[in-house]
């Protein structure tokens, strides 16, 4: 049977691995691969079987298998091979500071692309260690309110049982719902994340179970498993198992299971237990919810059977919800591949825009820039200084050297540069790791005793070193030897225009990263400081609970008597947070056949207070009214969309409840930054307690205030050790993304920039040498420190500010297509490009200055002493 043409290893490997093998093993390790690429793509995925038979082409990059290095077993051949490192070896130390400069800037290039390398194996290999993974989705609803399509994880409850019931192409599904709960074994008590499901997600998801039986672990209503660590930190080195743990002091629960720590490198790191669905459908607020198709409340994962096409059974399942749900006909489900989660995770109109994975191809262009730029150093040193090696090239071409042979020097010599710019590289690398913790790569680990990584850095390095070494071998070659031993032999304009061409190409990647820094860093900025309608100074957000609900009037009364707090308030979500969105809201003029969903936050008395609102009209929620039992208040764009001319009195209803408005607020920003606000209402619903916020007087000391208050939540909420968070803490996790990737672009700019400099501080050196004598007569001839300085920089400074005039509209366009993926953007000012501007030729001439000073300050009888 033929193979699938579109399952076959990659055609490229393959010839590349023809290319370098002998022939007398090709067939044999062609036929292994081929083999295992099969078996791979059989029991993970294809992308999985690709990427391995990448590696084990790598693998056979050994002296006994490649083809030319057979021949070293020669004599003769040995004997040249030693001699072309002999010669590489002193050409390196007699150039010392060539050397170095080719050296750094690679090594520096080097580790910028092998952290990024090591960034993106990273972000492309989230969990990736599940066998099924090409067989498990998660499902989507799509909907329509207030004339905007939106995608989201949350589907309805009964969905679940439609799908498991009446779908054969289905093996396993689960429904996935969770959060913080208090876990309290013999006087241990620990606040810990975990998700309640079915126990299907066992067999869906690789997590291997240590301790208790993975068909049986999940059945009993109550039963929890727990990770490794949280096991011995609720029972030391006892055997957890059969043991008892309290949940939110509301039930027991019996260990039946114990997993090994979820990996860092999975979207469910972050779980510590698991527990069965079914209780918590059973004793919580979700079953009212059982068979309501118009609440989206859970998360619901699915594995196909073999053989499903998961396109094809996204499009069966697509209108259920639908077809059961008939008031919301404007909605939709579909199935997204697990393994598609991490990188594209953002949905524009229905449709998969990407997400991570843009960053991951951004950097990724990034990091092969940064390691051309050191290339091109190499390059333009080595063809600027050759007319220092023509004599030894029309030497070696006059005693019988072939030009194949010279081009091997050459490129030995750029490969041995690229092996000690790599071993720097993971010095580098080491030392610059602890410094990128907080910019996304505290999990990113550098282990060199991983065959891999010597396998890659070698191909790197011979890549790198072919790349670098490629138009100085090939141009060093080509000289003839009658002109150069002859004393004729000039250097013609080709090269030099060569030479200019890369360092502008240089340059304008550089500028280009400089702009993109300063934009993100701008629009950062630009979000931070719009007004969010409340106050963060001095905001502690606690997590609630059902012993902070019954015992909240007094909880509050304790809190105001410690003489630190100001206000206190419960609230349905935190104030970074939306729980709720309803789209059964009604007031008079709505059109009936209009799609419109409002936000809503659920609060008692001193919201406003707490929160530091800032009313336009009306008032507060107040005890002085008996009405505002059933009283609502407006933000601004909910009242645009409502269309009252004068709010404060009339009336909306929501859930057969009618109520009276009473206050309109600014716009309190909740959730996205970079987006506008989205229409919302806060209810007056005063039993509510998911959370908690404190407002501390202004003045006091934060650390005593925290003191003080611990004992009432000890006091009131005994089950739950004191846990807190600062609200302006939260909010600002809301520019993380765009803060690591503008802090990543600013350090990979300012290495990018260094290594052009270095370049241009080595090519600004040569210059000086090469002009010496001219300097002395023009000395000699009057000419003053600072017009030799100008000749000498005016031509770097050319290429910088034409590299500006090139970097400038490309990186214009490029940011302004990425700030359209924000609503709330800055418009790109002129300073930014200036700014841009200036700082390279600055830089630039701040480069060359040392070396074209030193030149022009010379004693003129040293260097015109020999004519």
């Amino acid at each position: 049977m033929n193979p699938d043409p579109d399952n076959l290893p990659p055609q490229l490997t393959q010839r590349f691995l023809r290319w370098f093998l002998r022939e007398e093993l090709a067939e044999e390790v062609e036929g292994d691969l081929e083999e295992k690429f099969y078996q791979t793509l059989e029991e993970h995925s294809l992308a999985r079987a690709r990427r391995n038979y990448w590696y084990q082409v790598f693998h056979y990059l050994r002296p006994f298998a490649i083809k030319n290095l057979t021949s070293l077993h020669h004599p003769t051949q040995y004997a040249m091979f030693n001699h072309f490192v002999k010669i590489s070896w002193r050409n390196l130390l007699k150039n010392r500071g060539y050397s170095l400069i080719n050296i750094g800037g690679l090594g520096v290039g080097m580790a910028v692309a092998l952290l990024i390398g090591l960034w993106i194996h990273y972000e492309t290999n989230i969990d990736s260690f599940h066998e099924n993974l090409d067989r498990i989705g998660i499902i989507r609803k799509h909907t329509l309110f207030n004339d905007t399509k939106d995608t989201q994880l949350f589907v309805p409850l009964p969905l679940y049982e439609v799908l498991g019931s009446d779908y054969p192409e289905i093996k396993h599904i689960t429904r996935f719902k969770g959060g913080s709960v208090s876990l309290m074994a013999e006087e241990r008590k620990v606040r810990q994340t975990g998700q309640y499901v079915d126990p299907d997600f066992l067999d869906m998801f690789s997590f291997p179970l240590i301790q208790g039986n993975r068909a049986t672990a999940l059945n009993d209503p109550k039963s929890i498993i727990l990770t490794e660590s949280l096991a011995k930190t609720l029972f030391g080195n006892d055997d957890p198992m059969g043991k008892i743990v309290r949940i939110n002091n509301e039930y027991d629960a019996q260990v039946t299971g114990v997993i090994s720590d979820i990996p860092e490198n999975s979207f469910f790191s972050y779980i510590t237990f698991l527990a069965p669905f079914e209780y918590n459908l059973a004793n919580s607020y979700l079953q009212r919810y059982r068979d309501d198709w118009g609440s989206n409340v859970i998360w619901t994962f699915l594995e196909m059977n073999e053989g499903v096409s998961m396109d094809v059974f996204s499009d069966k399942i697509s209108l259920i919800n639908r077809e059961n749900d008939p008031k919301s006909p404007e909605q939709k489900l579909s199935i997204q591949p697990f393994g598609e989660f991490h990188l594209y995770g953002e949905y524009e109109n229905w449709e998969n825009a990407g997400g991570k994975i843009a960053y991951v191809r951004l950097f990724g262009i990034i990091g092969v820039l940064v390691l051309l730029i050191a290339c091109i150093n190499f390059m333009n040193l080595s063809t600027a200084r050759s007319e220092k090696r023509a004599q030894e090239v029309g030497i070696r071409k006059a005693i019988g050297s072939l030009r194949t042979q010279l081009i091997l020097q050459f490129f030995s010599e750029s490969v041995m540069i690229a092996l000690l710019a790599f071993l720097l590289s993971i010095g580098l690398v080491f030392i610059g790791l602890p410094y990128l913790r907080d910019l996304g790569f505290e999990h990113i680990t550098l282990d060199v005793s991983s065959r891999f990584l010597w396998v890659i850095g070698f191909g790197i390095c011979l890549i790198t070193g072919l790349i670098a070494g490629s138009y100085p071998a090939l141009y060093l070659s080509s000289f003839q030897p009658v002109k150069i031993l002859k004393g004729t032999f000039t250097q013609g304009r080709g090269p030099v225009v060569f030479r200019k061409v890369l360092v502008v190409f240089q340059f304008v990647i550089s500028v280009g990263l400089i702009i993109g820094t300063l934009v993100v860093f701008h629009q950062i900025n630009y979000a931070k400081s719009r007004s969010i309608g409340y106050n963060l100074d001095n905001l502690i957000s606690i997590q609630g609970s059902e012993d902070i609900a019954q015992n909240f009037e007094a909880l509050k009364q304790a809190l105001l008597n410690t003489g630190y707090v100001e206000a206190v308030a419960r609230t349905s979500s935190p104030m970074t947070e939306v729980y709720n969105k309803w789209s059964d809201f009604s007031w008079e003029g709505k059109d009936p056949n209009s799609r419109i969903a409002l936000e809503a936050l659920m609060t008692g008395w001193d919201y406003e207070n707490a929160a530091g609102l800032t009313f336009t009209q009306g008032r507060p929620f107040s005890p002085e009214f008996s009405t505002d039992s059933n009283a609502v208040i407006l933000n601004e764009t909910a009242l645009d969309i409502i269309g009252y001319d004068d709010p404060i009195g009339r009336t909306m209803t929501s859930g057969g409840r009618e109520m009276t408005i009473v206050g309109i607020v600014e716009d309190v920003l909740m959730l996205n930054p970079f987006e506008t606000v989205a229409p919302g209402v806060i209810m007056f619903v005063p039993d509510i307690a998911n959370n908690v916020l404190i407002r501390i007087k202004s003045g006091v000391n934060v650390k005593e205030a925290l003191i003080a208050i611990q004992p009432a939540f000890e006091t009131y909420n005994p089950a739950f050790p004191f846990e807190y968070s600062f609200v302006d803490e939260e909010f600002n996790k809301k520019f993380a993304m765009e803060s690591q990737v503008g802090k990543l672009a600013g350090v990979f700019a300012l290495l990018t920039i260094f290594i052009s400099a270095l370049g241009l501080f080595g090519l600004a050196s040569y210059v000086a040498e090469q002009r010496t004598k001219e300097i002395g007569i023009r000395k000699v001839l009057g000419a003053s420190v600072v017009s030799l300085w100008g000749m000498l920089s005016k031509d770097f400074v050319r290429l910088v500010l034409i590299s500006c005039f090139i970097a400038i509209p490309l990186a214009y366009y490029a940011m302004q297509h990425w700030l359209q993926q924000y609503d709330y953007r800055i418009e790109l000012s002129w300073w930014v490009f200036t700014a841009a501007g200036l700082g390279a030729l600055l830089l630039t001439l701040a480069t060359v200055s040392y070396q074209t000073i030193k030149a022009a300050l010379a004693n003129p009888v040293k260097s015109l002493r020999s004519e």
